[in-house]
């Protein structure tokens, strides 16, 4: 009987960082591997692994604080020596052949342990730009897996681009009629699908009513606010005169995303990684407005991922976001051509889909180089 494979998979922190990490397990455990996770203790991430049978192990990590506070410095350092002290216990328990990290400040010290133990270390960034963690790991490991181009990228040379794994949910996707019926808006009118993500979007939020409001009866909408920002928005759609609209939906959040991107001519969001990678999917011209802090600017770096080659409009904040979200909403209901145009331009951008992303990554582990 030959024994089976074995990969440890340091991931969590954030759905952003999880996911790549679980799809990634769930293939490979398709192909025969042995898996188990190590995640933040106390990590959101549990119960999905719980669900799906595969095992992980918790680090008691947290992230590099940005204050010049020596005491929580120090902290910091400590529990990053128990949590790599613990790496290498896991380690020499699993006896991995290969470990795999995906960005977040959790999986850093699993792949220096891994570096120092003579494991092979592979890690995929999600994002157009490398988050620290990945940025170290660079320097030692075999092969870094990307879900986006990178105008900036030290270490091409050991790259590849995979796309990033999105959910299998997407591979269902109802019709568009389907889904403008399922919400009650009109299937023949442009709609805009809104959404910020839970941080930052109170600007973004603000600007598309304001653009509604001076739209009024031209476009309809699904808007997601995200929870701490619903009262407010809907608030705010009163006051602007818009609360009983027709073709408006207002939530504060939905499970059922592949309709609502189903139903859409155009997506108006951040520019997370996940999201990005939806859009990529899903060939769905979008408006991304990055999140101004974001860490190292990451987010603007995904929409510059797409925006270069005319797959989506990057619009950052300014003083003038609001008239600058209106127009250009404006001009892509009167143009349809630029709304195709734009889906055309994900086709051809070279940027792998989601869904095919957990394959691409598991080929590049088992090849092994």
């Amino acid at each position: 009987m030959v024994e089976k494979k074995r990969a440890l998979i340091a991931s969590g922190g954030t759905g952003g960082h999880f996911y790549p990490g679980f799809a990634l397990a769930v293939e490979l455990r398709k192909r025969g591997w042995q898996t188990l996770f190590l995640v933040k203790k106390e990590d959101l991430s549990r119960p999905a692994l719980e669900e799906a049978d595969l095992p992980y192990a918790e680090l008691d990590m947290v992230s590099l604080p940005r204050s010049l506070n020596p005491f929580a410095h120090a902290a910091f350092f400590f529990r990053f020596l128990n949590s790599l002290a613990l790496a290498f216990r896991v380690m020499k328990d699993f006896k991995p052949d290969a470990v795999i990290g995906t960005g977040s400040y959790v999986a850093f010290p699993a792949l220096l342990a891994a570096r120092l133990a003579g494991v092979p270390v592979y890690l995929h960034e999600s994002n157009a730009k490398l988050g620290l963690g990945n940025y170290l790991a660079g320097f030692f490991c075999r092969r870094a897996a990307l879900g986006l181009p990178m105008r900036h990228n030290p270490f091409a040379g050991k790259s590849a681009l995979t796309g990033t794994p999105i959910r299998e949910a997407f591979r269902a996707m109802p019709a568009r009629a389907a889904a403008r019926r399922a919400l009650d808006l009109d299937p023949d009118k442009f709609t805009a699908l809104v959404f910020g993500g839970s941080q930052g979007a109170r600007r973004l939020n603000a600007a598309f009513i304001s653009a509604a409001k001076a739209m009024k009866g031209d476009l309809q909408s699904v808007h997601l606010t995200g929870g701490k920002n619903f009262e407010t928005v809907k608030a705010d759609y009163a006051a602007a005169g818009l609360e009983n609209s027709p073709g408006l939906q207002v939530f504060d959040y939905r499970e059922d995303m592949p309709a609502l991107y189903a139903a859409a001519d155009l997506v108006i969001s951040r520019s997370g990684a996940s999201t990005v990678a939806e859009l990529v999917q899903l060939r769905k011209p979008a408006i991304l407005v990055p999140l101004p802090s974001s860490a190292g600017g990451h987010q603007k770096e995904n929409a510059l991922a797409l925006s270069g080659s005319g797959a989506a409009l990057c619009l950052e904040e300014s003083p003038d976001f609001d008239a600058e979200l209106a127009a250009a909403i404006r001009n892509f209901m009167e143009n349809p051509d630029k709304v195709a145009e734009m889906a055309s331009r994900l086709e051809t951008s070279g940027i792998p889909r989601g869904l095919g992303a957990a394959a691409l990554l598991a080929a590049l582990i088992e090849k092994g180089g």
